[in-house]
This record gives structure tokens, sequence and C-alpha cells, in this order.
């Protein structure tokens, strides 16, 4: 039994063990020959944790609960209010090796991903390559980034910038393909078909005409005259920022509720997912974002109106783990998307109707989902709120570098914040008492919030995690 416990100065916990003396590592230092009293209850989780992993009553993986420490905005600009002050032990945050450590999937290698932005030299590539827009926001290049992953191929993605930013090496547009010989390819339909013609043993998307007939019936149902654009793909017509009317939109819609009965779905081939769910997919998935925010209550999921798109819908997410898990986007990225001026309504941005908290879609558990996609990808950690976490941890350097200069956080603060945000999701639910977290972990959580895309960032599942602890820390 663990009968006297005391600080030595030297970052360690002495313990008796019977007649033997143990020393403890803690995460912060207690001074020389001060006992560790209930007035210092932000220690005892540490002491808690320590203690289970010497007398062996736990794993090495029991997460740490972030440590507590008060902070000061670098900003007033940031919004967030001071908590009530806590005692100040930077290293009460656990390290970023030891959130490694809770994380095995941040050490693996992931799949390469090129930035032709931060590495705009020509890269030396290998095997299959996807070059797709660098945002996520291109519906084509979605198309093929869905095809990829469904089909469970290894390929190289070399992101693209179509805003101007794009390297000198590269012409054309997003998406092309880079098959194994060397040769390109663009156009996303062509692609769908080469990827079931060169790698026949994988699931095929392509089995009949009849899939070619309702990859067609795409631009029958689809609104007329309307701009294909990456932010707001067919949802204006002519000049300015007015949408197309309601009328248009419902019998789009009514279109996309009889094709999909012609198999007896849920997919639009029956219960097979084909090359006309890539088709449709990314232009079905903006609609159910967006077009509530044109027009009052229009919700494509409506399964009152439109049962078997509701359907499709949840099969989508349910049944192509990769879609729901990683390549969607999420209702807040598409709104802010759609905010924009650009193509697709002429540069007039539109008035957006303002959210209606009572009408937002309940989210699908994300584990029904994400632990079939994390099983055969080592990269990706176990969990939604896990991934969230191993993104940070993968990319702190970045993120850190980000928040200071667009003022968001300190930069003698942002380093700890980020290793307190990643233990809080790393917490079971995010227990504790929230309402003393640091303020500089408030103000990241916050940057992060309000600086994520997805899917351009993390999948829609891990968006939502890191976005939902930000709104409890605020």
């Amino acid at each position: 039994a663990v009968v006297a416990m005391r600080g030595n100065g030297s970052g360690t916990m002495v313990a008796m063990r019977g007649s033997e003396q143990v020393a403890i590592p803690m995460m912060s230092a207690l001074p020389t020959g001060q006992s560790l009293s209930c007035s210092r209850r932000w220690q005892w989780p540490r002491l808690l944790a320590s203690l289970a992993l010497l007398l062996g009553v736990c794993q090495p993986s029991t997460p740490f609960v972030a440590g507590r420490r008060p902070g000061n905005l670098a900003s007033a600009a940031a919004g967030v209010s001071t908590r009530a002050a806590t005692p100040s032990a930077a290293a009460l945050c656990p390290s970023w090796a030891e959130l490694g450590s809770r994380l095995p999937s941040a050490s693996v290698r992931e799949p390469r991903i090129i930035d032709s932005v931060l590495e705009p030299q020509r890269p030396k590539l290998e095997g299959l390559v996807l070059y797709r827009e660098r945002n996520g926001w291109c519906p084509y290049s979605e198309r093929i980034w869905l095809a990829l992953e469904a089909k469970g191929l290894e390929y190289t993605t070399v992101l693209i910038d179509n805003m101007g930013s794009r390297p000198t090496w590269f012409g054309g547009q997003t998406p092309q393909i880079r098959w194994e010989d060397g040769k390109t390819q663009g156009e996303s339909l062509d692609i769908l078909r080469g990827l079931d013609a060169k790698y026949p043993d994988s699931m095929s998307l392509w089995p009949n005409k009849e899939v070619t007939e309702l990859v067609d019936s795409f631009k029958r149902i689809f609104p007329r005259g309307t701009r294909p654009s990456s932010r707001a793909a067919f949802l204006f017509k002519g000049y300015g920022g007015n949408p197309v009317w309601r009328s248009e939109f419902e019998a789009t819609l009514d279109g996309t509720e009889e094709l999909l009965g012609r198999h007896g779905g849920p997919f639009f081939y029956g219960e097979q997912f084909s090359a006309a769910d890539c088709a449709w997919a990314p232009f079905l998935e903006r609609y159910a974002e967006q077009l509530p925010c044109l027009h009052a209550g229009l919700r494509p999921h409506d399964a009152s109106r439109w049962p078997r798109l509701a359907a499709w819908y949840e099969a989508m997410v349910e049944q192509v783990p990769p879609y729901g898990a990683r390549v969607r986007g999420d209702s807040i990225s598409w709104r802010r998307v759609l905010a924009q001026a650009g193509f697709g309504n002429a540069g007039i941005a539109p008035t957006l109707l303002p959210e209606d908290e009572e009408e937002q879609e309940p989210e699908e558990a994300p584990e029904t989902f994400w632990e079939s996609y994390a099983a055969s990808r080592p990269h990706v950690a176990p969990s939604a709120a896990e991934e969230a976490a191993a993104r940070i941890v993968r990319n702190h350097a970045a993120i850190a570098a980000d928040a200071v200069r667009l003022g968001a956080v300190d930069k003698a603060e942002v380093d700890e914040a980020l290793r307190g945000l990643s233990a809080l999701l790393l917490s079971s639910e995010n227990e504790g008492d929230l309402d003393t977290a640091p303020a500089a972990v408030i103000a990241v959580a916050k940057y992060l919030d309000e600086r994520l895309c997805c899917p351009r960032d993390m999948g829609r599942p891990p968006a939502r995690a890191l976005r939902k602890l930000a709104q409890r820390l605020r």
C-alpha cells in the first residue's frame, strides 16, 4: 500500500510501497518536502494516473486530463473571456511525445499527400496519382477521391490550388489521374471508367450500360442553365446572387427521388454502390447543406417528402465508410463556402437565410461506420475524437504558426494550448471541469473551429468532435 507521498523538487513523487521507496514520475514538480494537499485538487488526476500505472491497475494508454492553466488572449478581438485563475503549470499539459504514445496512429505514415502550394516544385511521382482541388470544394475531384477510397486503391494525392496559386508545371483542370504507366487523363467520368478497366480486381463501379443511363440522367434532372462551379454548383443562373427558383429545386429533388426508385434503392443501382453514386454524391451532398440556406425549409433529407433520397443519404454514410468518415464535408463548411463570391454566383455573394437550429439534421453516431473505416487504415485513429487529436499532433507546428499569425493566441502559449486541447479530445467524453480550462486552450479551440474546413482538414466526424468541444469550452 502507498503510505506516504512527498515532493522532492525533481518532478517525481516519493511513495512508500511496503518498505520500498518508489519514485513516481509526475507531470510537474512539487516543491521539496511539500505534501500534496486537497487544496491542490488540480494535481490529483495526474497523481492518481501515475499511481495507477505504478500499481498496475490500468494500462499506460489511460489518458491524462488536460492541465488547467490561466492564459491571456493575444487579442481582445478573439472574443473569449478569461476564466477564473487556476494554478499555472505548463508541464501539466502532456508533451507531444506523451500524446503520441496515446495515439499510435499519429506515428504511422499516411498515404502521400503533396500540397503544391507549400511544395511548388515538380514532385517525383510513382504509381497511381490523383490531382485534385486543394480545398475539397471541387465536386468533380470528389467523384474520383470517393471512387479511389471505395475501391481501396493505393494512390498519391497532389493538391492543386484552383484559386490562383497553381504550380507552373501543372496544366489543365482538376481532377486528373496519373496512371501507373505515367500517362495522365482528365474528365471525371472518363476516369471513373478507367479505374474499372485498369483495376478489375477492385470493386466494380460501372458493371453495365444501366449505370451509364443512371449517370447520364444527372444532366437531365439537375437545373438547366446553372453554373457547375466548385463552391455553388447548380444553384444560380443568369447574373447576380439570386438562386434558382424553389420550384426548380423541388423538381430536381422529385426527379432524383423517382430515379432512385428505378432499382429499389438505397443506391442508384439498387443495393450496389456504383459510379452513379460517385457521380451524383458531391452535388447531392452540397444540395443537402446549401439549399436550406437559400430557401426556408427546403431540406433534401426530408423523409416525408423524399423518402428514397433520405434513405440514399443515410446509406452513403452508413454503408460507404470512406464517404461518411473522410470525403464528405460538413454543414458549417458548405455554408461558409456558399457565402463567398465566385463563378457560381457571378461574383455576387448571396444573402443566406439565418441558421435554424430546430431544422438541423441530427448527426449520425460515427461509431456505426468509423470502426469499419479505420480498421483497414492503420494511420487512422480508432475514434473520431482521437482522429481530431491526431490531426493536431501531426500538424501542431503548422497550426501553431497559423494561429499566432492570425492573432488567435500568444506565441508563448500556443504550444501548450494545442497540447491541452489534444488532451481534452482524448479524455473520455471530455470529462473534467471545462469552466476552469485555460484561456489559451479556449482561444485555440475557437480558432480551430472557425478556421477548420471540412473535408480539407479532416473528415466530418472528427471535425464534429472538435467543433463540439470548442462550443463547450466557450
